[in-house]
């Protein structure tokens, strides 16, 4: 088969960082996997590749697209190949696209950026790409904020498509999506690569979609292609021991129900609606019930799982729980009703139910340093002993040291940058963490990680866990008890085992269907 792109012996450093001896191809038609943890270099490699980073040594090797040396190409040359010959897929949709600007201005302007469709046919074309990615022409006058995240995608995937490029290459594209919108956009991914006979380069650190989508797989670690091969190969018979640790990471273990301690959380009728339009006396007009009559109880060192597809309320039932948002009902905690409380009883109450973010780079303030982070909540709730100490304990419970209190958010990996929220909120010594997609942001072997030590400090403080995720096999292994969300309501609850072996509804059916299509857990769920 014709090689559309092919990178030969590749070498070269980046602010500390070595690509270390690349060897890839990719022919018409193929869809390669590059597979790897955080960190592992697929996406320097892409933006290597499609001239995004250009003040790097050069030490060895080229990249070959369509017979041409593209490290020897200018700006102008990879200009006009990014969009036009090369598309690309970015990994959050939301931030890809122009906040400011209408959906069919942004499209339009991948379009007309390389001059390639006359007047006459740019509204053809653009019709003919929202059939291509499955968007109805309404989609065209909003903007990307009153989009789901599916829809956005599929946004960021038509201008991509644009201008009709040979090579598209997907950047963990599927990352912050639930399991049953991740099957959609790899369908569709799919069905326009047969239909366009594309080149993929299909970046991720989810073994699962991998598997589903690619012909050939590239595993990737500190810069060095470790395995490469076609993808039945690699799965079943992996060569290298780093690609089978990545394998035995894909596995789940269901938590046994066990007799936890006492009722600390008790949350009775709750409810919560968003108001989405006033008159101009301030009177609603029209408001969407986002939680509807909610009631579930948590027991001291229990693990409760929320799941649910996007919209159907997991994060919002999180921020009115630690009263981000004001809900109506009970929520009963620690024997007090959490919503009547004000003032310093509210906030000395606060200090006991902690929240685990789904960014964890968002989540801390890139102008301070570990230590000055971790502290902030001791200060803020007046504590008076040692504070270096509790900040050194608390680095310790989550495996750092106390090498790292100088450091900032930006020198840590994304695993470590969660462990540090952890630590902000484990200094507090809470009862109740909530993790609202803890760790979605995550690759899969340090989600592992992640998830052993949220088991070990249950244990050792006796830590209740309310864990929200779309990720059924991060619940399966934290949680012994689940509760399934679809459009505000409860439609299901029990032990995780049973829910997940023998749901009762359709909609848990499909979302078992997704995670098995997505996560490649057969044998565990």
């Amino acid at each position: 088969m014709d090689k559309i792109l092919e990178i030969q012996n590749l070498s070269l450093n980046f602010k500390g960082f070595a690509l270390k001896n690349i060897v890839l191809s990719i022919s018409k038609g193929e869809i390669l996997g590059l597979v790897g943890q955080s960190g592992s270099g697929k996406s320097l490699l892409s933006n290597i590749i499609l001239g995004f980073i250009r003040d790097y040594q050069l030490l060895s090797g080229n990249i070959e697209f369509l017979g041409e040396n593209l490290l020897l190409k200018n700006q102008k040359a990879m200009c006009f190949l990014r969009g036009a010959k090369i598309g690309y897929i970015f990994q959050e949709p939301l931030s890809a696209l122009n906040p400011l600007h209408k959906i069919k201005k942004q499209i339009l302007e991948a379009l007309k950026i390389h001059n390639l469709y006359s007047k006459d046919t740019l509204q053809t074309r653009l019709y003919e790409l929202l059939d291509m990615v499955k968007l109805d022409k309404s989609h065209l006058q909003r903007y990307p904020y009153e989009l789901s995240g599916g829809q956005r995608q599929r946004v960021c995937i038509a201008i991509a498509l644009a201008n009709n490029p040979q090579l598209l290459i997907a950047d963990e594209p599927t990352t912050a999506l639930d399991s049953k919108i991740q099957g959609q956009i790899i369908g569709l991914l799919q069905d326009l690569q047969k239909q366009l006979h594309l080149s993929i380069l299909f970046i991720s650190h989810n073994l699962g979609i991998i598997s589903q989508i690619s012909q050939n797989i590239a595993v990737m670690k500190e810069g060095e292609i470790v395995e490469y091969g076609v993808n039945q190969e690699v799965f079943n018979t992996p060569k290298h021991p780093y690609t089978k640790t990545l394998l035995k990471s894909l596995g789940i273990s269901y938590r046994e129900v066990k007799n936890c301690g006492k009722e600390i959380l008790r949350v009775e009728d709750l409810k919560l609606c968003y108001v989405l339009k006033r008159n101009f006396l301030g009177k609603t007009l029209q408001e969407l019930e986002a939680l509807k009559s909610l009631n579930f109880t948590l027991r001291e060192g229990e693990s409760l799982g929320i799941i649910g597809e996007s919209g159907s309320g997991k994060s919002s039932l999180a921020n009115a729980l630690v009263r981000l948002l004001q809900p109506s009902g009970k929520i009963m905690f620690l024997q007090e009703d959490f919503l009547n409380l004000k003032g310093e009883a509210l906030q000395a109450k606060r200090k006991a139910l902690q929240m685990i973010f789904q960014d964890p780079f968002g989540a801390l303030n890139p102008k301070m340093n570990l230590y000055e982070i971790i502290k902030e909540g001791l200060e803020i709730h007046h504590f008076k002993g040692d504070i270096a100490k509790e900040v050194c304990q608390a680095l310790y419970d989550v495996g750092l040291d106390e090498s790292f209190l100088q450091r900032y958010p930006y020198e840590l990996s994304g695993g470590q940058r969660q462990r540090v929220c952890i630590a902000r909120s484990l200094v507090l010594k809470p009862k109740i963490l909530i993790l609202d997609e803890a760790t979605s942001a995550l690759d899969q072997n340090t989600q592992k990680q992640v998830l052993d030590l949220f088991l070990a400090l249950g244990q050792k403080y006796a830590l209740s866990y309310l864990c929200i995720s779309h990720d059924l096999a991060v619940v399966a292994n934290l949680c012994e008890r689940v509760l399934v969300l679809q459009k505000g309501e409860i439609i299901e609850s029990g032990a995780t085992q049973e829910v997940f072996s023998n749901p009762k509804t359709t909609y848990v059916k499909e979302l078992l269907e997704c995670a098995r299509f997505n996560a490649r857990l057969d044998e565990g769920l």
